[in-house]
C-alpha cells in the first residue's frame, strides 16, 4: 500500500498479542525436505529447499586394474657366421621399447579417461548449480497477490488459528511445482519501533506463517512499502520465521547485501533465478551496508537490468517481482510500470509479477515474456470504497523450453467480513474474469472464459519469442 492517499486511508489500530503456534521440525532443512518430499510423492517433481539449491557431490572411486609388468625387449644373438651391426641392433631395440611404451600408455590413458569421466559426473560444486538445461523441460508455477495478515485477518487468525487465513485456497496453491506470493506484512509481535512519519502501519500475526507453509508457498517477495513498517526488529522476526520454515525470500534484509540477494533454485532440472524490487520507496526504507531495508529498482534500474541479463546467462528461467503502480487504479502507468516491465523483459526476464495497487490490473505477453501487472489482494480486508479490493486472481502456468504455456487465471473473492479468500464461482467468477479481460485489452492477450476460469493465450500466437532460453 502506498502512503500518498492519506485522507482516504484507514487508520491503524493496536491489537492484542497473538498466540503463535510453533510448527517446526528439528531444523529448517529437515522441515523443508519434509514438505518437498510430501509434494514430490503427489506430483513426482522436485521442489526447492534453500535460498541457493546445490547439488549433492558424489565422490567417484575406482580400483586400478592390475596388468602384467612390462619386460625389457631383448634382441636375438646374430649368427657367428654373420657380422654384427651395432647400429642395426640399437635401432631394433629402440623400436621395441617404443612399441612397449605405446601399449603401456594406451592402458594408462584408458584408465585415466574412465577416472576423469567418473569424477566429472560425480563432483559438482555449489557454483555449478546455475546452468542451462539443454533438453525439453517443464515447470508449473502459481502466483498470487498481496498477503497482509492484519486488521480483520489478524482477528480471524486469533479465533481460528494460523493456517485458517488461507485454508480455503491452500490445496489449490499447493498443486504447482513452484508457488510465489508477495508478503507485505511483517510477521512479528514487536510493534514498539514503528518507522518515522507514516500514515498507515501494518504488522501481521506471527502465526500466519502457518498459512504460508500450509499453502505450499515456496518463495515470497519482500520488496514493498510495508515490510519495514516496524523497522529492523520486526523485519528480523519475519526473516527468521521464513528461514525456519524453509520459505525462500528476496527483496529485504538486515543489510544491503541481504536485501539485494538473488534467490536461485532448481526445479525439475530447471535452474531458476528470482529477484524482488520495489518502485514504491518510503523514506528510510532502502537497505544500506549496515541498515536493514528493501531493494529498490527505482533508485538503480540500470543495475537491475544488468543483474537480470547476467542471471539469464546462467539460468533457464528468470522471474522478477515488482512492487509498483497506483493504488486502487486498474489502468497501467506507462512510466512506472509498462516501460520498466518491457525493459526487464528485453533484458531476459521471462516472468514479471506485479503487485501493490490492491486491485486487478492487466496481463500482457511482451517479447515472449509474461507480465502480470497486479494480482490484487490475496489475503486482506480493505474497505470496498477504495475499489474492487475484494477481487483477486491466481495465475497457473507452465514454463517450458518453448516458453509460457497453459496460462490460466483463477478468480478469488475475499469475504466481506474478514478478507479471507475463496475461489470465486458462478456470477462472481464471471464478473472478475470479465473485468480482467477488459483491462488486458491491447496487451497481446486473448481470453477464453469457461468453467469459472480464464484461459489466456497471446494474440499473436507467440508465447516464446525472446523469452525462455533466449
Amino acid at each position: 500500500m502506498a502512503d500518498r492517499n492519506s485522507e482516504s486511508k484507514p487508520t491503524p489500530r493496536r491489537r492484542a498479542s497473538g498466540q503463535e503456534t510453533q510448527r517446526r521440525t528439528s531444523s529448517a532443512a529437515a522441515r523443508s525436505a519434509e514438505r518437498m518430499n510430501a509434494r514430490s510423492s503427489q506430483r513426482s517433481t522436485a521442489r526447492p529447499t534453500t535460498r541457493t539449491t546445490t547439488r549433492t557431490s558424489r565422490t567417484a572411486s575406482r580400483t586400478a586394474s592390475s596388468r602384467p609388468a612390462q619386460t625389457t625387449p631383448r634382441t636375438a644373438s646374430a649368427p657367428s657366421s654373420l657380422p654384427v651391426n651395432p647400429k642395426l641392433i640399437g635401432i631394433i631395440a629402440a623400436i621395441a621399447i617404443i612399441v612397449a611404451l605405446a601399449f603401456s600408455c594406451s592402458g594408462n590413458s584408458s584408465e585415466q579417461s574412465s577416472a576423469n569421466n567418473a569424477a566429472q559426473a560425480g563432483s559438482e560444486s555449489a557454483a555449478a548449480q546455475s546452468y542451462k538445461n539443454p533438453g525439453p523441460y517443464s515447470v508449473s508455477l502459481t502466483t498470487t497477490g498481496d498477503l497482509i495478515f492484519w486488521r480483520e485477518v489478524a482477528d480471524y487468525i486469533d479465533a481460528n488459528g494460523g493456517a485458517s487465513a488461507m485454508a480455503n485456497i491452500a490445496d489449490m496453491l499447493s498443486q504447482s511445482d513452484l508457488t510465489i506470493s508477495n508478503l507485505e506484512s511483517p510477521l512479528s509481535d514487536n510493534d514498539s519501533e514503528p518507522v518515522y512519519d507514516k500514515d498507515v502501519y501494518i504488522i501481521g500475526r506471527p502465526a500466519a506463517i502457518e498459512s504460508i507453509t500450509n499453502s505450499g508457498i515456496d518463495i515470497v517477495s519482500l520488496a514493498n512499502n510495508h515490510i519495514m513498517d516496524y523497522t529492523g526488529p520486526a523485519l528480523q522476526d519475519t526473516l527468521n520465521a521464513l528461514d525456519e520454515n524453509g520459505i525462500l525470500h528476496a527483496g529485504a534484509g538486515m543489510n544491503e547485501a541481504e536485501a539485494d540477494k538473488i534467490v536461485e533454485t532448481t526445479v525439475n532440472g530447471v535452474s531458476i533465478a528470482f529477484f524482488s524490487w520495489t518502485d514504491i520507496v518510503p523514506d528510510n526504507y532502502v537497505a544500506y551496508d549496515d541498515q536493514p531495508g528493501v531493494a529498490s529498482a527505482r533508485l538503480n534500474m540500470n543495475d537491475a537490468l544488468k543483474r537480470v541479463r547476467e542471471a539469464k546467462e546462467t539460468h533457464d528461467v528468470v522471474i522478477v517481482a515488482m512492487h509498483w503502480g497506483i493504488e486502487y487504479q486498474d489502468y497501467i502507468d506507462d512510466y512506472t510500470q509498462r516501460d520498466p516491465a518491457h525493459q526487464l523483459a528485453d533484458a531476459g526476464a521471462d516472468v514479471i509479477l506485479g503487485n501493490h495497487p490492491h486491485v486487478l490490473e492487466g496481463i500482457e505477453f511482451y517479447n515472449g515474456s509474461l507480465i502480470a501487472y497486479a494480482h490484487g489482494n490475496c489475503v486482506f480486508r480493505q474497505a470496498f470504497e477504495f475499489g474492487n479490493t475484494h477481487e483477486s486472481y491466481v495465475l497457473n502456468f507452465d514454463i517450458t523450453q518453448d516458453g509460457i504455456q497453459n496460462l490460466v487465471a483463477i478468480p478469488l473473492y475475499l469475504d466481506d467480513e474478514y478478507g479471507i479468500p475463496s475461489v470465486a464461482t458462478g456470477e462472481q467468477a464471471q464478473t472478475t474474469l470479465s473485468r480482467l479481460a477488459e483491462i488486458s485489452e491491447g496487451m497481446n492477450t486473448t481470453f477464453e472464459l469457461r468453467d469459472d476460469k480464464a484461459y489466456i493465450t497471446p494474440t499473436d500466437g507467440n508465447a516464446s519469442g525472446g523469452g525462455v532460453n533466449s
